[in-house]
């Protein structure tokens, strides 16, 4: 079967709407939590004018390397999007454009914030945001067009092998990244020394203070989670079988461990490196049962039927669900309460996730995500041999009913439990998780079994 592929002009419409999509989330993540204190404009323009260069210590470090990072894919994608590919005597004046242009929209910003407090304002942020602008001009320089050819290639690709090839480097890349997040890096051993004298170097398995049951199994459950997919693709991508893909798995996410080591504010605990066994063995479970499933057919599988077993086992999963997002279960349905807690929902998008470390605000949106993307896959599989019928359209409205569904009744649930922050930035984030795997799933069997 034959199947377009996509051109140089298509990738380019590609790479403008992920660039306004991160300069738009750039802007919107420097204001929250959007709230506005107006001042008049003299006043605002004699504070701009004194705003500090600040000291900073080992805790301000991480704050200083986000904003580093938040102008590196900024400057990166917009000069590929400006980026002359046959006149090279324009590429040194469009990237110095690219770079007065990221600068202007820093220091517009940092006068903005002083607009919305609780933001700070400091000569540091625009330093910081300058440099992640240099670094990702340099590295669309060197690496951008190798990269967009890679992408391109990447999405081009048919075939089951060489697609999870590419998959599994990408996820890599963006595990290893989140690892070593906030990027407080430090080798001074006075640093080390605090740093394994506050407890953040664990060499005991599971040897934490337990205060919150449910709290640990659900951060448990995600690392293990979070190692599924590198196993799970090392097995489809063929280049690793069994036992050798459960290993580099695992040897992978002891190098992570280790260089989390050199993190500050990161707790390098061997507990981690166990559920990466545990994430590993469950991955390549995952790949044999689905390899092997889809040799079945839908009417034979398990005796009942594929969507039958699909429907049964995301049953189970939103059991489990359920009581991870619920526990201790203790509601309160007095009128007063829910109606302030009701009240949670108003807050702009990404309010509560504001009040913490970037790190924290990254790992929570992991979390929602995560919990939510085997739910998703376990619905795609129950639909994947259905041919087209009326049957297989109401089963699609079924799963993405229950995906929409699932992520509501567990935050407007949380507003009952005082323990709980119901959120509907959650919602959103359980919702894409679910939503994603269900409809990525189903395109990758489309992408691996249409070209032959």
């Amino acid at each position: 079967m034959h199947q377009e592929k996509l051109t140089g002009r298509e990738s380019r419409t590609v790479l403008i709407l992920f660039a306004l999509g991160f300069l738009l989330f750039v802007i919107y993540g420097s204001l929250v939590p959007l709230d506005y204190k107006p001042i008049p404009l003299e006043q605002a323009l004699r504070r701009f004018q004194a705003i500090p260069f600040l000291d900073l210590g080992i805790g301000s470090r991480a704050d200083w390397v986000a904003n580093v990072l938040l102008f590196i894919p900024l400057s990166f994608l917009w000069l590929g999007v400006a980026w002359p590919r046959q006149r090279r005597f324009a590429r040194l004046p469009i990237a110095m454009l690219i770079f007065a242009a990221a600068l202007l929209l820093s220091i517009g910003i940092e006068f903005t914030q002083l607009y919305f407090p609780p933001r700070t304002v400091s000569q540091n942020d625009i330093l910081a945001e300058a440099l992640g602008a240099l670094i990702g001009i340099l590295l669309w320089w060197r690496y951008g067009e190798l990269l967009h050819c890679w992408l391109l290639e990447a999405l081009n690709t048919r075939g089951q092998s060489n697609l999870a090839v590419k998959l599994l480097w990408i996820y890599l890349a963006g595990l290893f990244l989140y690892n070593v997040l906030p990027l407080d890096l430090t080798i001074s051993p006075v640093e080390i020394y605090h740093k394994w004298r506050s407890g953040k170097v664990n060499l005991i398995p599971f040897g934490f203070f337990v205060t919150d049951p449910a709290r640990q199994i659900y951060d448990l459950v995600t690392d293990a989670l979070l190692w599924t997919p590198v196993s799970l693709l090392w097995v489809v991508s063929c280049q690793k079988e069994g036992m050798q893909a459960w290993s580099w798995t695992v040897l992978a996410a002891l190098a992570l461990e280790l260089g989390q080591f050199f993190v500050y504010s990161r707790v390098t605990d061997v507990t981690d490196v166990l559920m990466a066994m545990v994430g590993a063995a469950f991955g390549i479970w995952v790949a044999r049962f689905f390899s092997t499933a889809k040799m079945v057919p839908a009417n034979q599988f398990s005796g009942v039927g594929r969507p039958f077993w699909a429907l049964f086992s995301g049953l189970f999963w939103i059991l489990l669900l359920v009581g991870i997002f619920w526990y201790p279960f203790d509601f309160q349905l007095d009128r007063a309460f829910l109606r302030e807690r009701m009240s949670l929902f108003e807050r702009v998008p990404f309010y509560s996730y504001y009040y913490g470390t970037e790190f924290r605000a990254v790992t929570e949106l992991l979390h929602k995500t995560l919990f939510f993307l085997p739910l998703g896959a376990i619905l795609a599989f129950g639909r994947l041999k259905m041919s087209p019928s009326v049957a297989r359209t109401l089963y699609g409205l079924v799963a993405v009913g229950i995906l929409i569904a699932v992520p509501i009744g567990i935050e407007l649930g949380q507003i009952a439990l005082p323990q709980k922050i119901p959120s509907s930035t959650d919602l959103v984030l359980e919702v894409v998780g679910g939503c994603s795997s269900y409809a990525g799933l189903l395109l990758l069997n489309k992408r691996t079994s249409s070209v032959r």
